[in-house]
């Protein structure tokens, strides 16, 4: 098949589950209410507009490969390596609330305040849609709000975006970095939320090379949940909560200035670590 062929057929299967999620969701919508319907149905999003999505693109452009084969979830790496991601991306975690807020600061010029004004109304309605989806109190809530917030869309996305979409580029490219690069800004830009675009384009850097270095889809997919359980760890024990800080005059204090470059020195030590590993079996 074509790589143009393969294109349209993601992008026809995305299309397909999008509007597909859209109508399911739209309906029962109709019946279904309250904090715990609302988490369910954000399950069920997830679940067919990109994993169903992603597993029909795979079985159509895997050339006879199980689906899950093709998108390298057939394989798990050594333990130790899901215990470096899951410490690699605790550890970069100050440095991305950073960025975080410094893209929440983002100001366009007095001829674009129209168009700054459009991408902060959307901005508002994802904050609002977040602290929904993280309502609720009891270790219930916060189960559920791990398997609806963490675990699903992180399996999903990781199954759409780096398992059929970045497997396509890396694949039909010569440069394999572009092809990461491009994977993880149309997987920051389809979040449709600008305060954080950068945050989420360096996400999902992180988690393209996971991949691209591993071939286990299992690797990105740790490290994508351990991203989104942070936040619904901190949600349900923060009563102050927000979804981004955009005082940057906090980040001035020692503390913060601790953690974030103490958080990077242990990101450099577990990479360190990972090449130290992937040599050892390469000697053995």
């Amino acid at each position: 098949m074509s790589p143009f062929k393969q294109l349209f057929i993601i992008i026809i299967c995305f299309c397909v589950g999008f509007l597909l999620s859209t109508s399911v969701v739209g309906v029962l919508y109709l019946f279904m209410h309250g904090e715990y319907s609302y988490k369910l149905l954000l399950i069920i999003s997830s679940v067919i507009s990109f994993g169903l999505s992603a597993l029909f693109a795979a079985k159509f452009i895997g050339n006879g490969e199980m689906p899950f084969r093709f998108m390298g979830m057939a394989q798990s790496p050594n333990f130790v390596k899901y215990i470096l991601v899951i410490a690699f991306m605790l550890a970069i975690m100050p440095t991305i609330e950073f960025i975080s807020s410094l893209n929440a600061c983002y100001s366009f010029p007095d001829s674009m305040k129209g168009i700054e004004d459009f991408f902060r109304a959307i901005d508002e309605s994802a904050n609002q849609s977040t602290l929904k989806a993280l309502s609720g109190e009891g270790v219930g809530a916060f189960v559920l709000n791990l398997i609806a917030i963490a675990i699903t869309p992180a399996i999903c996305e990781e199954m759409f975006f780096r398992g059929v979409f970045q497997k396509y580029l890396v694949g039909n490219m010569k440069n394999p970095h572009v092809a990461i690069l491009i994977t993880a800004f149309i997987f920051s830009a389809i979040h449709m939320q600008f305060s954080g675009l950068v945050p989420r384009f360096i996400l999902g850097m992180v988690l393209g090379y996971l991949f691209y270095m591993s071939g286990s889809l299992w690797l990105s997919i740790v490290a994508h949940v351990t991203n989104n359980a942070l936040v619904v760890i901190v949600a349900f024990f923060s009563k102050d909560f927000v979804t981004v800080n955009s005082d940057l005059g906090a980040y001035a204090n020692p503390w913060w200035i601790a953690a974030i470059v103490g958080g990077l020195v242990i990101a450099g030590l577990v990479v360190w670590l990972w090449k130290r590993l992937d040599a050892g079996k390469s000697q053995s």
